[in-house]
């Protein structure tokens, strides 16, 4: 319907350029919002407001004139002038009706936009070190990446979602440390772990399994590991244990300890996901960047341009000369390329996979990191536009009002496993996306585990469960309901009826908007709305004690309400249960 507005008031607006009212070059920015009040009409555009000033002519007047302009169209019953020049648009309310037809021909993809009519997108998120289990922090960019590739879908994008694999670096050589000191003490040597290594119990787990598997085939005296580590700080004691690990084990020996920790840890991170709902087309190794030589080739690259120089024995990135706020180290003085290096090259492999558009989910902290990362891309001649990047802010989780911490070295934190163990995982997913990716956000537990109308996962599921006992209780009273399609609609006219079919129109635009938005909370927004219409409606109205004709309409219009709901909950990653 707004696609019809749209070209019924551009040849108004053509016309009234043709007759010189409005500059003949002048740009229009034709808006149509739907009124939040029935006696306002349906939709509403401020044009007139905003073409006043070129015309020079009064916001009302030109509202006249775009009005009296306006093809004969039945789509069209009233149009009115209000305030400053507002015009409101009544639709004749046969055309209502036409949605539940598009509600029964489309099914399951009603909403949904012609597949591969958008851009090719690759989504990035979670990409968490697997350094531990993902906890409650994760969940939310889990939750958030993965119900922003769905609406990408839906809005006709051929999307694709990927995790980075930090398997390379410091903070793995850390675990891999951390596993081996756990090695020790269980095969009994009497040696304490580094406070700033990792604690948790999986450390102490994959340390006694190696225990089990080796003996004392990697042991070490523990006099010589605290003597390496003698009067030192605590990051530098660290480094100087994990020197000394790869110097006595040797590659072979360290890799042992190295590759059990990321894959044990990488492999529950894809089952923890999976059962989240949450697949990945491609998991990508930071390691392959080394290997496949992406990393040198990229330095090189930025070298030849100039925009690489050294400096105290390191190689630097002049990225001051595209607006970041300093320049950044990318080789370190020991020849060790750093993260930012990585990124550098990875980023460029993104761009160089034909993406029309790269969208990173990012926590919070990594607001600062943009600058260099685009910065990079522009210095290697790819457009820093393509990368998209979008923050999340980690969800604080409370029982009751404690706070529980979250520290993933310290090993205090919910896994994300415990908290679908608990709740499950469309009570998480739900509460995750209620929000802007931005936003802060306190998970209360109790109330995702509570059923009642205050929950609101529980309310929008419970409209879809209750519309199904309805069909359930039709089918035991013998009431046809296999040819709903037929039935007259223009005996759904009440104001509950009309605020269901207007809602149930409007779900395509939302999700256009919210892809367009990158706001997939627009969607759970939008099925808390239609949930409470729809409850509404069946407590106002007794859906099954109602005459034939009404009977079958209502029923269609409550087969259509179910439909919605069920695309909508599907958008966001949430099931649609058939009972509760």
């Amino acid at each position: 319907m707004k696609d019809q507005l749209q070209a019924l008031f551009a040849q108004a607006l053509d016309q009234l350029k043709h007759d010189e009212v409005i500059p003949a070059e002048h740009a229009v920015n034709l808006q149509f919002e739907r009124t939040r009040q029935r006696e306002h009409g349906d939709f509403a555009t401020n044009v007139a407001m905003t073409l006043a000033k070129p015309a020079k002519r009064n916001p009302r007047e030109l509202a006249e004139l775009i009005v009296a302009a306006l093809p004969s169209d039945p789509l069209i019953t009233q149009v009115d002038i209000a305030g400053p020049g507002f015009i409101n648009v009544f639709l004749a309310s046969d055309v209502r009706y036409a949605v539940l037809d598009k509600v029964f021909a489309a099914a399951d993809r009603y909403g949904l936009a012609a597949a591969d009519s958008g851009q090719r997108i690759m989504v990035e998120f979670v990409s968490a070190n697997p350094t531990g289990p993902l906890h409650v922090g994760h969940g939310r960019g889990a939750a958030y990446g993965d119900a922003l590739a769905r609406v990408l879908t839906a809005a006709g994008h051929s999307v694709e979602r990927e995790y980075y694999v930090n398997d390379a670096g410091r903070q793995m050589d850390i675990l891999a440390v951390s596993v081996w000191i756990r090695y020790l003490q269980a095969s009994g040597v009497e040696v304490a772990l580094p406070e700033n290594g990792y604690q948790g119990d999986y450390v102490a787990e994959m340390g006694q399994q190696l225990a089990q598997q080796h003996a004392s085939k990697y042991c070490l005296a523990a006099d010589d590991i605290e003597s390496a580590r003698a009067d030192l700080d605590l990051e530098a004691a660290l480094d100087a244990t994990i020197e000394l690990a790869k110097r006595q084990l040797g590659e072979a020996g360290f890799a042992i300890f190295f590759n059990l920790a990321l894959d044990t840890i990488l492999a529950d991170i894809r089952d923890d996901l999976s059962r989240f709902g949450v697949d990945y087309d491609t998991w990508f190794s930071e390691r392959s960047l080394f290997t496949d030589g992406k990393i040198q080739a990229a330095i090189e690259q930025l070298q030849e341009s100039g925009d690489i120089y050294e400096k105290g024995g390191a190689l630097w990135f002049r990225t001051t000369a595209y607006g970041d706020e300093k320049d950044r180290v990318v080789v370190r003085e020991n020849g060790q390329p750093t993260y930012f290096a990585s990124d550098i090259a990875y980023h460029a492999d993104k761009l160089a996979r034909g993406f029309d558009l790269a969208i990173n989910v990012w926590g919070s902290d990594h607001h600062g990191y943009i600058p260099r990362v685009k910065a990079a891309l522009q210095a290697m001649n790819l457009d820093p536009e393509k990368l998209k990047v979008l923050l999340v802010q980690f969800a604080v989780l409370y029982r009751g009002e404690e706070k529980v911490p979250m520290s993933t070295r310290s090993g205090k934190f919910v896994t994300l496993s415990d908290l679908q163990t608990e709740i499950g995982s469309d009570a998480a997913r739900f509460f995750y996306a209620q929000r802007k990716s931005e936003q802060h956000m306190d998970f209360d537990l109790d109330l995702a585990k509570s059923q009642s109308n205050e929950n609101p996962m529980y309310y929008v599921q419970y409209a879809h469960a209750r519309i199904c006992r309805i069909f359930e209780t039709a089918k035991q009273r013998e009431i046809v309901c296999d040819q709903l399609d037929n039935a007259d609609f223009s005996l759904l006219s009440s104001e509950h009826e009309i605020a269901l079919l207007t809602l149930i129109e409007r779900f395509p635009e939302v999700i256009q908007s919210a892809a367009a938005n990158y706001e997939p909370h627009q969607v759970s927004y939008y099925l808390r709305e239609l949930a409470t219409a729809f409850h509404a409606y069946y407590n106002a109205c007794k859906i099954l004690d109602a005459d034939p004709a009404p009977r079958s309409a209502m029923l269609a219009l409550s087969s259509a309400t179910r439909q919605v709901l069920k695309n909508g909950l599907n958008i966001i990653g949430v099931g649609a249960p058939e009972s509760m």
